[in-house]
């Protein structure tokens, strides 16, 4: 008889824990499979599936990151994330985690996307807009990283930033942008030096990355200083898959949570992604695989129109209109598409900065001081 599937199993453990579950069926909602529980009273819950990978202490993390900050968000937030009920840990029996959540209507923004009106679009951006503004009021520690468990339903907690990929995993809190920085080149030195072979190569892409830091060094110190300081809470993996959308083009659910962090407000505040056509987005430099949404003249109405919307507060729109250049620069650190010697990179630095100029002896020389 064949052992029953992880699925099952959790099923099981939720009918074991007071469940009464009628029917059940998968959705396709974000990054991981979801199963849409029907219960005997008429309740429909949302059973969320987070596998182990072959990093199991970092999926552990990541998972209980998640589900401290969705526990926070049922109790002190009007941020459309999912209301935690349960939490479905792995054990022994169930090499994976889970957890239950209320059912969120409407459907994944790539699906319905195609079908809006002008109207409808705007009435999107709109909604966006007042997610963003939510997320971004939200008091947090002032120090950059990701949520820790060990938050309570009455207080966050920052611990060292957790990334799905074991290289990217921080060693410590960071107190600025300026040591973010540090971090971030050293990451994406290390992402090269592991993709491209070669000695000549490696250099090419050395080279181009200091040469981004130099272009930063400059840029930096033009900021706002407020919006260089303050922390928020920002989502890291908003996508065309995780934006639940219903038939009046609000926003009710935003998924993945698993990818949170605390930055700098200036890299925090941004247009909705599907608008997006800077950094690794813009069509001169994007990978070969990359999609929109929607074309560049649409976007680039829809932009003003999210403008005006955030425009009554003042700090955010501040950090929006002042950091395009640096989150855009942030996002070729993080980019998992093919770019061999950093080419495309290299074309995006020169296309916003300008020429060449003297690179910093080590990237500590891009700190503010």
């Amino acid at each position: 008889m064949p052992a029953p599937s992880i699925e099952q199993t959790l099923l099981a453990q939720l009918t074991q824990q007071g469940f009464h579950i009628k029917s059940f069926r998968q959705r396709r909602l974000g990054a991981h499979p979801v199963f849409e529980i029907s219960l005997a009273g008429g309740q429909t819950v949302l059973m969320w599936l987070r596998p182990t990978s072959f990093d199991s202490d970092c999926s552990q993390r990541l998972f209980e990151s998640e589900t401290a900050l969705l526990r926070w968000f049922s109790s002190h937030s009007a941020v459309p994330a999912p209301r935690l009920l349960h939490v479905l840990p792995s054990s022994t029996a169930t090499p994976g985690n889970a957890f239950v959540t209320q059912c969120i209507t409407g459907g994944p923004i790539k699906d319905l996307y195609p079908t809006l009106s002008s109207w409808a679009k705007e009435q999107l951006v709109r909604s966006y807009a007042d997610f963003a503004l939510k997320l971004f009021d939200i008091d947090i520690p002032q120090t950059i990283g990701s949520i820790s468990v060990t938050s309570s339903t009455d207080e966050l907690i920052v611990i060292p930033r957790i990334c799905s990929a074991n290289h990217a995993h921080a060693s410590e809190v960071f107190p600025t942008l300026q040591k973010y920085l540090e971090y971030l080149s050293t990451l994406k030195k290390r992402r090269a030096f592991t993709i491209d072979t070669g000695e000549e190569n490696r250099f090419r892409a050395q080279a181009s990355i200091s040469q981004l830091i130099a272009h930063l060094r400059r840029h930096l110190i033009q900021l706002d200083e407020r919006c260089v300081r303050r922390m928020v809470l920002a989502h890291d993996g908003l996508g065309d898959m995780n934006f639940m959308v219903d038939s009046s083009s609000n926003i009710t659910g935003i998924l993945d949570w698993w990818k949170n962090s605390t930055l700098p407000a200036i890299l925090a505040a941004d247009y909705p992604p599907w608008l997006r056509y800077d950094g690794i987005n813009d069509p001169r430099f994007a990978a070969p695989t990359k999609l929109w949404l929607e074309t560049p003249e649409e976007s680039a109405r829809l932009r003003r129109i999210y403008q005006g919307a955030v425009k009554s507060n003042d700090f955010y729109y501040t950090a929006l209109m002042q950091g395009a250049q640096l989150r855009a620069a942030v996002g070729w650190v993080f980019d998992i598409e093919d770019d061999p010697c950093c080419a495309r990179m290299r074309q995006w630095t020169l296309s916003t900065f300008g020429p060449p100029i003297g690179s910093p002896s080590n990237d500590s020389q891009c700190i503010l001081t």
